[in-house]
């Protein structure tokens, strides 16, 4: 699979045409750990510790579709002015790529379930009428009623697909691959 790395952004965003898939979730959720198991080369910087991204880091996929690693919300430690930055940057790269945007995949911890953070991401993308797709992330770290109990939540919510994914077992692999190869000609 062909995967090039175009750059990370923190004041300048990429004035392209190309469509996007938009990878984000809480810190610590497995964004960029997903994106290596997707095109299977370890291209996204993964660290233990929450927060590491702090830009919005972009790759393109097959000459065709980006797939955008964005930082993450939550409990990663840093200032709250470097939040701020992070949020105001997170505004403005939905509203400037909003057109080239085909899907976000909203991740959430098998284990953990939706948290408020996001519960509030995706009441933010339906209000914004932006596509979504949730992926339930680390499932081979959730037992089947950790499992049971976040897709229990998630139906509350009013979401009905999702994908649950394992990056260390390669399990959702060829189901987001197909989606993501499929919003490229939409």
């Amino acid at each position: 699979m062909k995967v090039e790395f175009l750059g990370s952004y923190v004041k300048e965003l990429p004035q392209d045409s190309i469509k996007e898939v938009v990878f984000v979730g809480r810190s610590n959720v497995g964004k960029s750990s997903l994106i290596n198991m997707l095109v299977g080369k370890p291209i996204a910087k993964v660290s233990k510790e929450p927060g590491r991204t702090r830009a919005i880091n972009v790759f393109l996929l097959e000459d065709q579709i980006k797939l955008v690693d964005v930082p993450g919300y939550g409990f990663a430690k840093v200032s709250k002015e470097e939040r701020e930055r992070w949020k105001e940057l997170m505004e403005r790269y939905f509203n400037e790529r909003k057109d080239h945007i085909k899907c976000v995949f909203v991740l959430i911890d098998s284990k953990v379930g939706p948290t408020e953070l996001d519960r509030l991401m995706i009441e933010w993308l339906r209000y914004k009428g932006i596509n979504y797709l949730v992926v339930l992330t680390k499932s081979d770290k959730a037992d089947q009623r950790e499992l049971s109990e976040s897709l229990k939540e998630l139906r509350k919510m009013g979401v009905q697909e999702v994908i649950i994914t394992s990056a260390k077992e390669g399990r959702g692999k060829k189901e987001l691959l197909k989606m993501i190869m499929e919003t490229r000609s939409h």
